[in-house]
């Protein structure tokens, strides 16, 4: 069997399944697990957003890491507009910090239990709190703010309020190779409320969908990178000093058509 999901107008992925292990429909959200001999088990959210369980640990460590190891000392990091609870897990991997999640439906995110691999040791962990709106949020600035999924102008300045003087955000986008007209909008608009904005992308993956930009009140993301913060973490699979290096890099391509976007 097949599962098929459009990308963009024009591009759409096929993914062979053996079968369907979990069904969970809300008000807000559908998901849907399906075991696959190539990546253990592939998890589609409104028959759109993919998370391949073999592979969730790639885009995991490269959003947490590339902003927690460009901040010296990171406090409060917030996470929103999705359900991949790994990236707090790989935050959790640093001491001293406390991770806000924000996530309304309850019912899809009870399902993933069993597809995250670290739900239950990131749920009970104290340093770990989940809302389900961010108008519950405490009041406090974070130093860092991943989010999940594509903010629009008018997002991206709600969350620029919410971080510290010193403060990161990381989100997702569209890939530049696929949908250029979107990618470039989210970079544009990042640059209205940040002193850095650069885009990056997962090196030698097969998330070939999706590009990530961090976007900075003050550390850039190569000149501040933190080496002996890096060299502290262990039992990654992914993230390491190369590959924080290398997510930045820009074909020349794409830098000549970007140019005066970039803030870097």
């Amino acid at each position: 069997m097949w599962i098929t999901r459009q990308i963009s107008p024009n591009f759409r992925q096929e993914y062979t399944i053996e079968t369907k292990i979990l069904d969970a429909r809300s008000k807000e959200h559908i998901l849907e697990i399906f075991k696959s001999d190539d990546f253990d088990q592939i998890a589609m959210i409104d028959e759109k957003y993919i998370m391949l369980k073999k592979y969730l640990y790639i885009e995991s460590e490269l959003n947490a890491h590339i902003g927690m190891c460009s901040h010296p000392d990171p406090k409060n990091v917030l996470i929103l507009g999705g359900f991949n609870l790994e990236v707090a897990y790989e935050i959790l991997r640093h001491e001293g910090v406390e991770v806000d999640f924000v996530q309304s439906d309850e019912k899809v995110f009870d399902s993933l239990i069993s597809f995250l691999p670290n739900f239950s040791s990131v749920t009970q962990d104290i340093r770990f709190k989940k809302y389900d709106r961010a108008i519950d949020l405490p009041v406090k600035k974070y130093d860092l703010i991943i989010c999940l999924n594509q903010p629009n102008r008018h997002e991206i300045d709600g969350i620029s309020r919410m971080l510290s003087k010193e403060g990161i955000l990381i989100f997702s986008t569209k890939h530049p190779l696929l949908e250029f007209d979107s990618f470039k909008d989210s970079i544009s608009s990042a640059g209205e409320f940040f002193n850095i904005v650069m885009p990056f992308f997962a090196p030698l993956s097969i998330i070939t969908d999706k590009g990530f930009v961090f976007a900075s009140k003050r550390y850039h993301p190569l000149a501040d990178m933190l080496l002996q913060k890096i060299d502290m973490l262990e039992g990654l699979k992914y993230y390491n000093p190369d590959i924080h290096q290398a997510s930045f890099a820009l074909p020349n391509l794409l830098n000549e058509k970007l140019k005066g976007i970039l803030k870097n």
